[in-house]
């Protein structure tokens, strides 16, 4: 009687072995790649931004995705879709919101949505309102 494993449970291990490899390198060159999507970029709001009776929206905004756009604004479940291409770093926009804020309330909280090629961001947004 042999010792030793038999050539087919062999076989069985090395193919295995060359699975779990060719996964294991696809799957790191994917993540390089960004196939995957990316949870290394962000989109935030940088101080205090100003809106406008009539929806004007003054905003410093800090962008570290190559690729984003504002595409959308949410305010009391309504979704008035926009479109500003955002720049790389921190940088101030005027966005033209398409809602109108009554007199007496003092602050107005809005969500933008942003996308990037890979994902969907929604960014909460604290504004003041000012006189138009």
């Amino acid at each position: 009687m042999r010792k030793g494993l038999s050539d087919s449970v062999t076989m069985m291990i090395v193919l295995l072995a060359s699975v779990i490899l060719a996964i294991t390198v696809v799957s790191i060159l994917f993540t390089y790649l960004g196939y995957f999507g990316s949870n290394y970029g962000d989109v935030r709001q940088i101080g205090t931004a100003l809106i406008t009776q009539d929806g004007k929206l003054n905003i410093t905004l800090e962008n570290s995705f190559s690729n984003a756009k504002i595409v959308g604004v949410i305010y009391d479940a309504t979704l008035h879709n926009v479109n500003y291409t955002l720049l790389l770093g921190q940088n101030k926009y005027t966005i033209n919101t398409g809602f109108t804020f009554p007199n007496g309330i003092q602050m107005v909280t809005l969500t933008l949505v942003v996308v990037t090629n890979q994902n969907t961001i929604y960014v909460p947004v604290e504004a003041q309102l000012v006189n138009s």
